[in-house]
């Protein structure tokens, strides 16, 4: 300062001190310093800055071994996810399987929608040194939006679906556009994780490195497409509503896997009642069960479920019809109808064929 007038940096960001897992001072006397030496020989140097990342540093942050276990766990939830993504585009070429933005599944256009909304939230968080939001932005998209939601509805599809069909190629273009903005998010505090994933999946775009890739915009969509993402926030607010009903027969011993289930459903509130319609065909896939039909009014056995803002619902869990598909698991009527592949429904005959 004295010789140039001014600081030798861009800017400073202070924390608070570190402390044990009760909160007092580290000290060699108490026997409780936990040095980031030993953090990296037993859990590796991704989780030590995962760590880092989910410190608010305002105040004194604590590190123990408990703390470091638990972020392992979250960290493999992350991870998992990445193995998710590149298992299931292990045969996509995005130069001739893409499905461009405006004829995606409306499902898949959510979850690529959904992956360009954390990387304006963790963008903006960078730049205003919120790690600790950076962290948790990633956790809770992967855990929740992905893994618990998304990737949960996929499997069927990306498991039992004609290799080339458009639904599967849809989900492969979301899961890769996913993959390539979910790991330069990821790289500045899980490097080495993004270094693996980024080698991992040769076909990535833009830079031979994660750490000099840069984020790609989004494309703007139009009005109506924006409009069927918020339909499927709806939907999928309805399908939060109907699992418990699903668990509820469960343990009743009525089903074993909710495919065994048909769902019979209705709406009070005639704009969710259009919505449900609309999307019928495809409501057995979301609430992964082997049916959905539309319950008439005065349908008996009926249980009610209240939806936020949206009415309620009637929902009513029966077994589902027809035979169980040998291949994908769902009941349906067309099982046996086939002589060469008597256990296969419709949609796998036309992938196996």
């Amino acid at each position: 300062m004295a010789l140039e007038g001014q600081p030798p940096f861009k800017g400073v960001l202070t924390h608070g001190f570190v402390v044990d897992g009760e909160g007092r001072k580290m000290s060699k006397s108490a026997g409780n310093v936990v040095s980031p030496q030993e953090v990296m020989k037993e859990f590796g140097a991704d989780i030590l800055r995962l760590w880092v990342s989910s410190c608010d540093y305002q105040f004194d942050v604590r590190l123990s071994k408990e703390i470091l276990k638990q972020l392992a766990d979250q960290y493999r939830k992350i991870r998992n996810t990445f193995r998710y993504l590149l298992s299931n585009l292990y045969d996509f070429n995005p130069d001739r399987d893409a499905v461009a933005l405006e004829k995606l599944h409306p499902l898949d256009l959510w979850a690529a929608a959904s992956v360009e909304e954390l990387v304006r939230e963790v963008s903006a968080a960078y730049e205003a040194f919120a790690f600790h939001q950076i962290y948790r932005s990633i956790h809770d998209f992967c855990s929740v939006d992905l893994s618990a939601y998304y990737f949960d509805i996929l499997k069927d599809t990306l498991y039992t679906a004609r290799r080339d069909s458009p639904v599967r190629r849809s989900a492969q273009s979301a899961l890769f556009r996913i993959l390539s903005k979910l790991v330069r998010l990821a790289a500045p505090i899980m490097p080495f994780t993004a270094d693996e994933v980024w080698r991992s999946f040769t076909i990535l775009p833009g830079s031979p490195s994660v750490h000099t890739a840069d984020f790609s915009g989004f494309e703007e969509l139009a009005p109506a497409r924006r409009q069927e993402i918020s339909d499927w926030e709806k939907i999928r607010a309805i399908r939060n509503a109907i699992t418990p009903f699903l668990e509820k027969k469960r343990e009743a011993a009525l089903i074993g896997s909710s495919l065994d289930a048909k769902v019979g459903i209705t709406a009070s509130d005639p704009g969710i009642a259009a919505l449900l319609q609309t999307h019928l065909k495809d409501l057995p896939r979301v609430f992964i069960v082997s049916q959905v039909e539309w319950l008439a009014a005065e349908s008996e056995g009926t249980e009610e479920a209240v939806l936020a803002g949206m009415g309620t619902l009637k929902v009513l869990i029966a077994r589902a019809d027809g035979a169980k598909c040998v291949r994908c698991w769902n009941y349906s009527a067309a099982v046996g109808g086939d002589a060469a592949h008597p256990g296969l429904c419709t949609k796998c005959l036309d992938a196996v064929k």
